[in-house]
């Protein structure tokens, strides 16, 4: 079970925080890791997570980090752009040099303080 969880981990800390070193990274692991079942993630494979591009919704900000090897901030922003054709308020905002765990990073407050701003002006 060891190696797992070893190999587990490296993949993870690749994709997740690849600028931090081993022990920083097991900081985070150990203050954000929620065990989970392994069907979580199954929900959007279904038709209950169809998106109708084409409806009105709520103001909508997508934001991606540059560096984000999970959800490549490519694939945010053609999804950006496929929610913009219907006249809905939305924005888009790549933050450079940022991966999939912005949360966690020492700078996480720059990308907080960007979002409230975008709420407050809606």
């Amino acid at each position: 079970m060891k190696s797992i969880q070893s190999k587990t981990v490296v993949f993870i800390t690749g994709a997740f925080v690849s600028h931090n070193g081993w022990q920083e990274w097991q900081k985070y692991f150990e203050a954000n890791t929620i065990p989970e079942s392994k069907r979580v993630a199954r929900g959007g494979l279904t038709s209950a997570a169809k998106v109708d591009f084409k409806k009105a919704h709520n103001p909508l900000l997508i934001i991606s980090g540059s560096t984000d090897n999970i959800l490549p901030a490519s694939l945010n922003y053609r999804n950006f752009k496929r929610y913009k054709q219907n006249g809905s308020v939305t924005e888009y905002k790549e933050f450079k040099g940022k991966n999939h765990f912005v949360v966690g990073l020492p700078t996480w407050h720059e990308e907080a303080d960007y979002i409230l701003d975008w709420i407050n002006r809606q």
